[in-house]
């Protein structure tokens, strides 16, 4: 079954194999210190990293993904998610996507994103301006070899309608009906860089692509069951639905 540990070449199926998991990266990560607890970086390499979460009391309370690559967006922080299942280290940001000094709160796309360090930050006012890393774990994807291609592809669904081009972003989180918001969205940009990474834990590999969309560029990142026969290269048109994790880049 494909899921978000396995985007990354982590073996995780059921629980026992979330424990396991849980159980190395406390074992070999770094531990980070915070005012709520601790988060245990580890990383397995090429991008891939595990954040695995303790409270005061050192007892492990959850543990996330992220991707660590070169992708970079400027945001501007308009406030914070609270999910209700979520623990007191858990984080999501609604941002606006291109968002200018002065003007936090406008921009290109309002969007959510889930933060595997948020506690890192410590207090983040809604009047920020920040450059976030974001990684785009693939829920969907179709990849194209052109433009001309990703265009006969919009027509044959369209019937006519409307034709979208190469750069774009819907927050599809923020969008469904009924349900609680979450850090989702569909996205199509061009492929700037690609290729294969190995989970140095598992020796497994799966697919990394940086594409620039509207409002940035953004690490893609894809179990390769999902790719197919044809691997995605640089100067592909990509489109898919993607869930969004986000480390905001600390300022010196």
């Amino acid at each position: 079954m494909i899921n978000h540990m396995t985007m990354l070449g982590f073996q995780m199926q059921d629980e026992e194999d979330f424990l396991k998991l849980a159980d190395h990266a406390y074992k070999n990560g770094t531990l980070i210190q915070t005012p709520q607890g601790a988060y245990v970086q580890f990383q397995a390499g090429g991008g891939a990293e595990l954040w695995l979460q303790l409270n005061r009391e050192g007892v492990a309370i959850g543990m996330h993904p992220h991707f660590t690559g070169a992708g970079l967006m400027q945001i501007g922080i308009e406030g914070e998610l609270q999910h209700e299942e979520a623990n007191e280290l858990d984080g999501t940001f609604y941002a606006w996507a291109g968002a200018k000094p002065g003007h936090p709160g406008e921009g290109l796309y309002a969007f959510l994103f889930d933060v595997p360090d948020r506690d890192r930050y410590g207090s983040i006012t809604t009047s920020m301006i920040r450059q976030v890393q974001l990684s785009a774990f693939a829920h969907e994807l179709k990849v194209f070899s052109n433009e001309a291609d990703y265009f006969a592809y919009q027509l044959e669904r369209s019937a006519g309608g409307l034709i979208l081009t190469t750069e774009t972003f819907e927050s599809t989180g923020l969008n469904d009906q009924g349900g609680e918001p979450g850090s989702t969205a569909a996205f199509t940009g061009r492929v700037l860089r690609a290729g294969w990474v190995r989970n140095e834990m598992t020796g497994l590999y799966f697919q990394w692509a940086l594409v620039r969309t509207l409002g940035g560029d953004i690490d893609v990142v894809a179990d390769e069951r999902l790719v197919g026969e044809r691997e995605i290269q640089e100067g592909d048109i990509l489109s898919g639905s993607f869930w969004l994790s986000g480390r905001l880049v600390i300022e010196e």
